[in-house]
């Protein structure tokens, strides 16, 4: 099947003939995976934090909280899709569980995800789980940052796991700020945009924390807080609304978004960074343990209370969703000279990343109907025939709420006509070139190592 992002080395493959990585040979996509690509769309997740900031516990924890989900929410399932994973998550629950540390992490060649599917959630439908797991101790060295965030460039959401107790323990005076400086040096140094990311930064270990009101009561209210205690009541739940929880969300959001400029040591600082960046931020609080078992030990038990463990995923699926079902044309340069547009699979990329923000349509500059309509894939090299670049036609036929994205190597003859027209803020010029210059107030020059999720960022927000 053509144009799968694989969860290896996060480009569009042909995986028809073989279900190989084509750049890591070694590393077989699940056929689930493969199968599943366009009712199951992934859902790319990062998680990062410092090591022993309760991380691995909270994994544990999110994969016992959705193997039990379908108990509330009828049809509701969930599935690891590789031994891999299979083997990663029974380790994490272990560890959790018998209060073990893991055992230091070393460099690898590549960062293998977590792959698991949940299907059927209430309003969300069905998403794969990508979930690439960075290890705490390569928070310590940035140079080990740099490496492994090489594997994640184009991952659009990121799980900030940080203990609040821990850091205010810590000897070494480690801050929040210093965990996105890290982060972000090595995105940076990759020239990777940060503008449009989600940023969900997770206060883990919250039944340690020396916790306000709000926090403790907000906690305490957690519909599903007795999922995975056995024989537990939960008829409460027959009347849970999605949007409700949602709301209950951002209001705590915003009131740990104000806890933490207050009175979290760099809080403010970290906070004025992040948006300065143009990142989506969210604040969320867990605890996976509900409570420590006893005065002495912090290990997780499955048949526990746990609360707001749900949470950031359904955090990361809200800020994943489309925010509008907006007509989308990506117009395409069908000239002498055009055939960078059609190579390095930058197409490909662009369609994966804007199928699921509206009804994506392709055309080529200088022809009125379409190249392909929403839902089919877009053209894979120019037409049969040499075609000038003319966009007006197009423009004309467009509904007023369309937005565009046009991918040329050279001037299009007729864009200066639409400069003083609404299209001005809803048309994005993708240039390929280095001596291609267009007057046009929404340009971006593409480079062959910059990622597509930049350009679909910089249209959406049109």
């Amino acid at each position: 099947m053509a144009g799968i992002i694989c969860p290896f080395c996060l480009k569009p493959h042909d995986f028809t003939a073989s279900l190989e990585c084509p750049n890591y040979s070694s590393e077989t996509v699940p056929s689930v995976y493969v199968r599943d690509y366009r009712q199951v769309p992934p859902l790319w997740l990062v998680t990062i934090g410092f090591s022993r900031h309760g991380k691995t516990t909270y994994l544990a924890a999110l994969t016992l909280m959705l193997e039990n989900i379908g108990i509330v929410w009828d049809g509701v399932y969930y599935r690891a899709l590789d031994q891999y994973t299979f083997d990663k998550i029974r380790q994490m629950r272990r560890e959790a569980i018998l209060g073990e540390l893991p055992p230091p992490t070393s460099p690898e060649k590549i960062l293998r995800p977590l792959l698991f599917n949940v299907h059927d959630l209430p309003e969300s439908g069905s998403r794969c789980l990508v979930m690439y797991d960075v290890a705490g101790e390569i928070f310590d060295k940035m140079s080990e940052v740099q490496e492994f965030v090489a594997s994640i460039k184009q991952v659009s959401t990121t799980w900030f796991l940080v203990s609040l107790r821990d850091l205010q323990e810590d000897r070494e005076g480690k801050t929040i700020t210093e965990l996105f400086n890290m982060y972000l040096s090595g995105m940076e140094n990759l020239r990777a945009d940060l503008s449009g990311r989600n940023l969900i930064v997770v206060y883990t270990k919250a039944d340690l924390e020396p916790a306000t009101k709000e926090i403790r009561e907000y906690l305490r209210t957690d519909p599903f807080q007795r999922l995975t205690v056995q024989s537990a009541d939960l008829s409460t739940i027959s009347d849970f609304s999605p949007h409700d929880y949602a709301e209950k969300m951002r209001e705590i959001s915003d009131y740990l978004e104000g806890y933490t400029r207050q009175r979290i040591k760099g809080g403010a600082a970290f906070i004025s960074m992040v948006k300065a960046y143009g990142m989506n931020l969210a604040f969320c609080v867990t605890s996976a343990l509900g409570q420590s078992p006893d005065a002495t030990s912090n290990r997780l038990r499955e048949d526990a209370p746990r609360y707001r463990v749900l949470d950031p995923f359904l955090w990361a699926i809200t800020l994943e969703m489309p925010a509008s079902s907006r007509p989308i044309s990506l117009v395409l340069d069908a000239s002498n000279g055009s055939s960078p547009v059609y190579e390095q699979s930058l197409l490909w990329g662009i369609w994966e990343h804007l199928s699921n923000h509206g009804e994506l349509s392709a055309y080529y500059l200088g022809q009125v109907s379409p190249a392909s309509h929403p839902g089919q894939q877009p053209p894979t090299g120019p037409p049969r025939f040499v075609r000038k670049r003319l966009i007006g036609p197009i423009l004309e036929k467009a509904s007023p709420d369309t937005r565009v994205i046009v991918v040329s190597t050279g001037p299009i003859i007729d864009l200066a006509d639409f400069y003083r027209s609404p299209w001005r803020d809803r048309l994005l010029l993708v240039t390929i070139g280095e001596d291609y210059q267009q007057d046009w107030p929404n340009v971006i020059a593409y480079r062959a190592d910059d990622s597509p999720a930049v350009l679909v960022d910089a249209l959406l927000r049109l």
